[in-house]
């Protein structure tokens, strides 16, 4: 067997605070979409796509954390890369899916959500710093800057190298992807006016060249940038430039890839949105034409043999 299918074959990582985390999260959301369903007249926010969504969400994060990707990220370029993927472009854009937030507060007393609430409620300091922080602008340059940071060589052999680094650098990942997303889903806490479909297509597509320009600098560099990975032994049997060179071009193609293919799909939303919003009004026109006085009825249609 390949050595690489062996390793991706193998068993996975036991890690308590991962583990302990998502457990808790799959708790909470589970009890509090259990709790919308029964008790809830509003249950669109609590749906089956939702839930499978967030479960999803969950299920990537564990697969870039604990699985065998992770170990092998300290390997090969090629393997980190692919678990910052699956951290930024699968697990963040999921869970925003399932629309958490009011989810997860069904799942609390209704004290301790009382409690949850008060500080995006009303206009407190705490509110008005994150509607500061989540303005769509600030969202994508701080991705950007998280996104491309940590791919400077320095940083990125540090990361490898040190454990609680590592750490921090899967952390800071995630959670300025789940800020990239934020506008993109339009998830709660709703602390702006939703963009326009078209204005999250530019969002989206607007992160294709920075990412680009980053995958093929790496990709063509002509000298090994991360030499981390000079020191460790190369599993899938080629040199740490040709290991880079791959790596580059899966952060260059597959992550512009990613951009454009969820900018065609808002494409698709916006055009089914527009054709709901459409005929809904076709329909109260219609209505409204019937319900006017002296307006002759629309007679029924008569079965044969009636």
């Amino acid at each position: 067997m390949h050595p690489l299918v062996r390793g991706l074959l193998s068993p996975w990582e036991w890690r308590p605070e991962v583990a302990l985390t998502l457990g808790v999260a799959a708790l909470l959301y589970t009890f509090g979409w259990w709790r919308v369903r029964r008790q809830s007249k509003h249950q669109k926010f609590a749906t089956r796509w939702r839930l499978a969504s967030y479960y999803g969400g969950l299920f990537f994060l564990a697969l870039a954390l604990m699985s065998p990707i992770d170990a092998l990220g300290g390997q090969l370029l090629i393997m980190h890369m692919v678990q910052h993927k699956i951290l930024v472009m699968f697990a963040a854009p999921l869970l925003w899916l399932g629309n958490p937030y009011p989810v997860v507060l069904w799942a609390l007393p209704r004290r301790a959500r009382r409690v949850a609430t008060a500080p995006l409620v009303t206009d407190t300091p705490v509110r008005r710093a994150l509607t500061t922080i989540t303005q769509p602008a600030i969202c994508w340059i701080v991705f950007l800057f998280v996104y491309i940071g940590w791919h400077d060589p320095g940083l990125y052999n540090l990361a490898l190298r040190v454990d609680w680094v590592h750490d921090l650098e899967h952390i800071t990942f995630f959670l300025a992807a789940m800020l990239f997303w934020w506008p993109v889903v339009n998830g709660a806490p709703h602390l702006h006016k939703a963009l326009p479909y078209w204005v999250r297509i530019v969002y989206l597509i607007a992160f294709v060249p920075p990412n680009a320009i980053a995958g093929v600098v790496i990709a063509n560099s002509p000298q090994v940038i991360y030499t981390y990975y000079e020191s460790v032994p190369h599993i899938w049997g080629f040199t740490a430039l040709e290991d880079q060179a791959w790596g580059g071009a899966i952060m260059w193609i597959w992550s512009s890839e990613m951009m454009i293919q969820a900018a065609v799909i808002l494409l698709g939303v916006s055009h089914y949105r527009e054709k709901q919003h459409k005929t809904a009004q076709e329909r109260s026109q219609q209505y409204k034409r019937n319900m006017l006085p002296g307006t002759p009825m629309q007679p029924e249609l008569k079965t044969v043999g009636s």
